[in-house]
């Protein structure tokens, strides 16, 4: 056994296979990273009063968009740049971080001051102003190198620490609701660590630390990267925009239910970059080939993935108040409300993850650019009618997100028709109207949470096998990224050999 053990090992780890190690790296890194922030999160739930917990909420929250905003696109730029022999690292790393300082020199007091304008808490502020010391760290973690460089083992490694010491840091240094301005103290601390590992390796393994202020080749790397970066900022700008939103108009309480519903629903659409991810080669060779083939593509995974994605949406509606009161305590039951209509943002953006990633392998990230910019047109006005005049609170939060991923999908939908490459719609029809069949007969018989659950699953289940009897085999020619053989062309050519999903 031990023999074989070790020479498994040895397959593995030849040079033909670093792709596949450096993907299962990031699906392990991804996944149990966000499983470990997942659950320092929902300690602090617990220890914290839900006012105080929605201040932690905000100011994480607020944190995502600023740190996006400070990236810039400049990682892509410079992973482009460096892999295609544009510039050497020992400049891209003194150029690429002296940019992302200058940016967050600024974003950093905005973050405290959009605060203090907007939000009207002191814990709030006092949490997002040493939230905001945070930001000026992670220029320098430079995990872009890393990923140009094919060293994605420190790339893991690195996140591993900073979820693994936030976690630790909030353990103990957060009793009760007085240490909340703490949990702030903790996220300097797992950023520090973090950046410092991957400073050390940079040192060590690439090239030196350095910076270099050259002013037009800064804003040659910014102008290059504001597409890309504006695409970022938009996609976290509808998820992120309708909490804040919230926040400014509800007050830290309700922020904290929503926070609650909002952190898992997020956690959920990793799944679906994940997914798509590892689809996008295969979509990528489809769109410069037959269009007939991208299509019998595309329809088979919108099938597997409506059924899989609904369903799971379906089970989490289902079992909303008993799973967030699990997670995050006694009193989050408020959290099911919110999350059972936010929880549909996961399968709406798996579902719309096809249309996106055709455009970007057409080379139209212009086009899904403007349909991100369409969700948060949506996001943000939805977001305020829906929270004040209607007064629908972290409800109408969530509805405005769950808009925004709809619309999204739709201006994705009309891009990909307009260039030629369509994605079909219908192969999900059958799975949206059993699912909200399911709900509205749960509400109507007012059946209890598990029993709902139970019953809603095995009809569920039950229809997607009656209805697509040949979705085991197509999920099996999918994992391959093949066709299956009732869906070949006439001349029944076998698919060309693809990369495993």
């Amino acid at each position: 056994m031990t023999r074989a053990i070790s020479r498994f090992g040895r397959f593995v780890m030849r040079p033909q296979f670093k792709l596949a190690r450096d993907l299962g790296l990031l699906w392990v890194g991804q996944i149990g990273t966000k499983g470990v922030a997942f659950l320092a999160f929902a300690i602090l739930a617990r220890r914290l009063l839900p006012h105080e917990y929605g201040a932690v909420e905000y100011a994480m929250g607020l944190a995502t968009l600023a740190t996006l905003a400070i990236d810039g696109g400049l990682g892509s730029v410079g992973v482009r740049r460096l892999t295609q022999g544009h510039q050497s690292a020992e400049e891209l790393v003194a150029l690429i971080p002296a940019a992302q300082l200058c940016i967050a020199a600024v974003m950093a007091p905005a973050m405290v001051l959009f605060t203090w304008f907007y939000a009207h808490d002191a814990d709030a502020l006092k949490l997002t102003s040493l939230v905001a010391l945070s930001l000026l760290i992670p220029p320098w973690k430079q995990d872009w190198l890393f990923q140009a460089k094919g060293m994605m083992t420190d790339v893991v490694l690195a996140q591993c620490v900073r979820v693994l010491s936030f976690m630790l840091g909030c353990v103990l240094l957060v009793h009760g609701d007085a240490d909340v301005v703490r949990v702030g103290f903790a996220e300097i601390g797992s950023v520090a660590l973090a950046t410092g590992y991957l400073m050390w390796r940079q040192h060590s393994r690439v090239a030196p630390l350095r910076l270099r202020f050259a002013l037009h080749k800064l804003a040659d790397l910014l102008r290059e990267g504001a597409a890309i970066g504006a695409g970022a900022i938009c996609w976290a700008l509808f998820q992120y925009a309708p909490l804040l939103i919230l926040a400014a108009m509800a007050g830290m309480t309700d922020t904290a239910y929503f926070g609650a519903a909002h952190r898992l629903g997020v956690s959920l659409v990793t799944f679906s970059w994940l997914y798509h991810f590892n689809l996008y080669p295969v979509i990528s060779r489809r769109v410069q080939g037959e269009p007939a083939a991208l299509v019998r593509l595309t329809r088979m995974s919108i099938r597997a993935t409506a059924w899989g994605g609904i369903g799971l949406a379906l089970a989490l509606t289902l079992a909303a108040e008993p799973l967030l009161r699990l997670l995050f305590g006694s009193g989050f039951e408020r959290a099911a409300a919110p999350f059972s209509i936010l929880v549909w943002t996961f399968p709406l953006t798996l579902l719309s993850g096809h249309a996106r990633w055709i455009l970007i392998a057409a080379k139209r990230g212009n086009d899904m650019l403007i349909s991100q910019i369409a969700g948060v047109a949506v996001a943000i006005p939805a977001a305020w009618l829906l929270i004040g005049p209607a007064g629908l609170g972290p409800m109408g939060a969530a509805a405005a997100m769950s808009l925004a991923c709809l619309v999204v999908w739709a201006v994705s939908q009309v891009f990909t028709h307009i260039r030629g490459h369509d994605v079909p719609v219908l192969p999900a029809l059958p799975a949206i109207a059993t699912a909200g069949l399911i709900v509205f007969a749960a509400h109507a018989l007012a059946l209890g949470p598990w029993v709902a659950l139970g019953a809603g699953m095995a009809v569920f289940l039950a229809v997607a096998f009656a209805f697509d009897h040949h979705l085991i085999d197509e999920l099996s020619h999918l994992a391959r990224g093949e066709p299956p053989s009732a869906l070949t062309t006439p001349t029944s050519q076998p698919a060309p050999e693809g990369a495993r999903i």
